[in-house]
Formats: structure tokens, C-alpha cells, sequence
């Protein structure tokens, strides 16, 4: 009896630590991009708070929203990371909208397959949508709009 318990016990803790240490390159198989393109590493997602931001230049809600959500992202820039996945017409009309609204987070790579996976998988059919997964990779909430809730999530 003992030793099953340990060998539960040891299960549980590597089943914790491995959850812990989530590898968002299974998320963003394509890596992800600056406002200007360039590759920005993976491994800032590492042990924080992630929200998948889907938005487009063109939706009058997105543009309302997104200085919201780029002044809190600053403000909690500790514990949240964002992740830009646009539904523009073009990637050029995508790099404006980062650099025109200062987002600073990363995006996927336009059109990316691991960015339309995220919106199949969760059913994202409107924008601006704010999809918020916890370190461990697991998705808390499909309405992370609320800034008051996001940041119950995050501890604050």
C-alpha cells in the first residue's frame, strides 16, 4: 500500500511539473512574429498567464478594445502575455494594426495553421475575442473581454 502511494504520489508531482513547463511551440507550431516580422521566442510564454487575442484592423470593436487591452497588458506584463492572431485581409494591413495601436505582444505568422487550429478548435466566430490559457496550456476562459475577470485570473 505504501508503495502505491508513493508511486501516486511521485505521478502526481511530474504530472504537476510537466503542466508547469507547458511547451507552447505544440500551440504556435510556426513560431511567432514582431510587428515587424521578426521571430520573437517562444519561450516568453514560459510560465505565465497567456491570452490569444483574435482581431482586425477593419472591426470597429477591435479598435475600441485593443488600447484597452494593450494599457492592462502592460500594466500586468509580469504574469500575462499576449498572442496576436489576425483576422486582417493581408499581413502588411496586420503589421500596421500592431504597430498603429503599440501592441506589445507577439503575433502568429499570418494565416498561420496553428493560429486557425485556435479559433477552429474553441469556435472563436466573432471578433474581438480574448482567449485566456493558464500556464499549465489548459484554457480558463473564451471571455477574457472582461478585464475585471481576466485580472481575478491573474491574482490581482
Amino acid at each position: 500500500m505504501k508503495s502505491l502511494l508513493a508511486s501516486l504520489s511521485l505521478l502526481v508531482c511530474a504530472t504537476l511539473a510537466s503542466a508547469a513547463d507547458f511547451d507552447w511551440k505544440t500551440r504556435f507550431p510556426e513560431g511567432l512574429v514582431d510587428n515587424a516580422g521578426k521571430t520573437v521566442d517562444i519561450a516568453t510564454l514560459k510560465n505565465k498567464t497567456v491570452a490569444v487575442y483574435c482581431s482586425a484592423h477593419w472591426c470597429p470593436p477591435c479598435r475600441t478594445f485593443t488600447p484597452e487591452l494593450v494599457k492592462f497588458a502592460n500594466a500586468n506584463k509580469d504574469k500575462l502575455a499576449v498572442v496576436f492572431i489576425s483576422s486582417d485581409e493581408d499581413a502588411p494591413r496586420m503589421f500596421a494594426y500592431m504597430k498603429e495601436t503599440k501592441m506589445p505582444w507577439p503575433a502568429v505568422p499570418f494565416k498561420s495553421a496553428g493560429g486557425s487550429a485556435i479559433k477552429r478548435e474553441q469556435g472563436v466566430s466573432g471578433i474581438p475575442t480574448l482567449l485566456v490559457y493558464g500556464k499549465d496550456g489548459q484554457l480558463l476562459t473564451k471571455n477574457g473581454r472582461d478585464l475585471d475577470g481576466l485580472k481575478k485570473l491573474l491574482g490581482k
